[in-house]
C-alpha cells in the first residue's frame, strides 16, 4: 500500500502497511464509493479516506469557500498546531433548518449564519458574534437518551451536527421552505403504503434523487463521482480538557461556542460563551451509489475510554415489556463498554503508524475508527458481523443506544423492521438501525435533521450543564428508584 500526498508533484510517503489488501490514500480527495458488497476492510479504507478529506486544512482562509480543502497544504508539514478543518465549514443544523423555515442563502462561501427560533432570549446578554465561529455546540445530550460526563462528574460532553453543501443545496433546490419539506415528510404517515413504495425501489432507484423528489419524496443524492460527493452528515462530540488529566497535544482542539442558561425574573435566557474544547468523537454518514442506505463510520479519540465517563439517563425505554416513561433505569451507570472489531483494529494500527511515520506531530494519529457499517443485515444474522451493534463510546454511551436494534419505542425489539433496502426489510442494529427510523417512519432518508420533530428548526441551544444541574433536570430520586426496581428483576 502506498500513502499518497496531494501536492502537485506527488511522491511516495510510506510503504504499504503490511497485512492490508489495498491502498489507503492520505489525501484531500473524498473517496467516491466502496466496492459493491464491501468487506469490513474495504469499508474501513473508505472511512479513513473520508476522515482525511474532512479533517484536511480548509481553503477558507485563502478564498472564503466553505467545505473545500486547501489543496496546497501538505499534511506531512503538520506541526500539531490547530487549524481550520474542512468539516468545520460544513453547514450547521441551524443553517440547514433556519429559524424562519426558508432556505435562501448561498452557503458555498462566506461566514456561517446561525438562527434560533427563540431569538429574543438567545445570545442577547453580552452577545457573542456567532457568525465569527464555526463550532456552535448547541446539543447537550445523546438524542434525548443520556447526558454524558468525562472524569466522572467534571465535564459534560457537548455535540454539534452538520451537513455538506450537497445536502443543503438539495434541500434548498427542492424544499426551499419547511412547508415544502413537510409535505414530503407527511407521505410517510401512511406507513403501509410508504413501506411498500420503499420495498419497490431497486438500489439504483434509491439513488434516483431527482426523480424520487419530483414524485414528492425526500431522496438525498448519492455519491457518484468526484464532482458529486453525495449527501454527508456529521455528528461531533466535544469536551473541555483537564490539564492535570488530559494531554492536549493528543487532541484536535477547537474554538467553540457553548451556552449557559440564566433567569431574569421568570424569563430564561440562553447566553453564549467561547472556549477551547477538544474533539473527542466524530460520526460521518454518507449516501453512495453502492450504499444507498448510507455508510456509517465513527471515530473516537484514543484516550477517551480511560477517562471515567458517566451517563445520566433522560429517555424512556422498554425493559422486560415494562415501559418506564420518564427515566431510563439503566443509569446512573458508567458508559457501556464495547469492542472494536479486530479487522478495524488492524486497519487502525497500520493507518496510525503511517500517519506517525510521515507526520509525527499530526493529531490524526490519536483518533481511532471504532466501526463502519455499509450493508444492512438482520438481527438473527448478527453473529456474522461483529459491527452489528456499532456505537461510539462518547456519542452512543448508554445501553439503549449501544444495543439498539429495534425502534425508539422499543430499542430491543427483534421483530421491528427498521431498514428497507433492495426489496427487503431488516432489523438492523447500531447506527444504521437507529437512522433507519428516519427512513421508514419519518420519510427523511436516514436523516434526523430533516423531520418534523422537536428542535427542528432549533428553538434555542441546549445549556452546558454541571453534573448536579443535569441530575436535577433528570429527576435524580426517580432515576435511583427506577434503578433499584430494575436491579430486582
Amino acid at each position: 500500500m502506498n500513502c499518497k500526498p496531494t501536492n502537485s508533484n506527488p511522491v511516495i510517503l510510506a510503504e504499504t502497511p503490511t497485512g492490508l489488501s489495498s491502498d489507503i490514500t492520505i489525501s484531500y480527495n473524498l473517496p467516491v464509493d466502496t466496492p459493491a458488497d464491501p468487506t469490513q476492510e474495504e469499508l474501513a479504507k473508505f472511512a479513513w479516506e473520508e476522515f482525511f478529506a474532512l479533517n484536511w486544512k480548509s481553503s477558507y482562509g485563502k478564498d472564503s469557500l466553505r467545505t473545500t480543502p486547501d489543496t496546497s497544504w501538505d499534511y506531512t508539514s503538520d506541526t500539531g498546531e490547530n487549524f481550520l478543518s474542512v468539516w468545520e465549514t460544513y453547514i450547521h443544523r441551524s443553517e440547514l433548518r433556519p429559524a424562519n423555515g426558508k432556505r435562501t442563502k448561498d452557503l458555498s462561501k462566506g461566514s456561517p449564519y446561525y438562527t434560533f427560533v427563540d431569538s429574543t432570549t438567545v445570545n442577547v446578554t453580552n452577545p457573542v458574534p456567532l457568525d465569527n465561529y464555526w463550532n456552535i455546540l448547541d446539543e447537550d445530550n445523546e438524542i434525548g437518551s443520556a447526558y454524558v460526563f468525562a472524569h466522572e462528574k467534571e465535564f459534560e460532553v457537548l455535540y454539534s451536527a452538520k451537513t455538506n453543501l450537497a445536502e443543503y443545496n438539495y434541500l434548498k433546490k427542492y424544499f426551499p421552505t419547511d412547508t415544502d419539506l413537510y409535505k414530503a415528510v407527511d407521505k410517510s404517515n401512511d406507513t403501509t403504503a410508504f413501506k411498500a413504495r420503499l420495498k419497490g425501489l431497486t438500489p439504483q432507484q434509491m439513488c434516483a434523487s431527482d426523480q424520487n423528489t419530483q414524485d414528492g419524496y425526500v431522496c438525498l443524492p448519492c455519491s457518484t463521482d468526484a464532482q458529486n460527493q453525495g449527501a454527508i452528515e456529521i455528528k461531533l462530540a466535544f469536551r473541555e480538557l483537564d490539564p492535570s488529566k488530559d494531554d492536549a497535544s493528543r487532541y484536535m482542539v477547537k474554538e467553540v461556542v457553548y451556552f449557559k442558561d440564566s433567569l431574569v425574573g421568570t424569563k430564561k435566557y440562553s447566553n453564549a460563551f467561547t472556549k477551547k474544547f477538544a474533539l473527542i468523537g466524530m460520526h460521518i454518514i454518507r449516501k453512495t451509489a453502492n450504499n444507498p442506505t448510507f455508510v456509517f463510520a465513527s471515530w473516537e479519540q484514543v484516550d477517551e475510554r480511560n477517562k471515567n465517563f458517566q451517563t445520566i439517563g433522560i429517555g424512556g425505554v422498554v425493559v422486560d415489556s415494562v415501559k418506564y416513561k420518564d427515566e431510563d433505569p439503566h443509569r446512573l451507570n458508567p458508559v457501556i463498554e464495547r469492542v472494536i472489531p479486530e479487522t478495524i483494529q488492524k486497519v487502525n494500527s497500520k493507518v496510525q503508524q503511517m500517519i506517525a511515520t510521515n507526520s509525527s506531530k499530526s493529531k490524526w494519529q490519536y483518533y481511532q475508527l471504532i466501526g463502519v457499517q455499509g450493508t444492512p443485515i438482520n438481527y438473527e444474522d448478527r453473529t456474522g458481523d461483529n459491527n452489528y451493534f456499532m456505537a461510539n463510546f462518547v456519542i452512543e454511551s448508554d445501553l439503549e443506544l449501544t444495543n439498539f436494534h429495534g425502534s425508539f419505542a422499543d430499542p430491543f425489539d427483534v421483530a421491528v423492521k427498521n431498514v428497507i433496502a433492495d426489496g427487503k426489510e431488516f432489523n438492523m442494529g447500531g447506527c444504521m438501525g437507529c437512522h433507519g427510523q428516519a427512513q421508514v417512519k419519518f420519510g427523511t432518508d436516514f436523516s434526523f435533521l430533516l423531520d418534523k420533530g422537536a428542535g427542528k428548526p432549533v428553538v434555542s441551544p441546549d445549556p452546558y450543564q454541571t453534573y448536579e444541574e443535569a441530575l436535577a433536570v433528570s429527576n435524580k430520586e426517580k432515576i435511583k428508584q427506577l434503578i433499584k426496581e430494575f436491579n430486582k428483576k
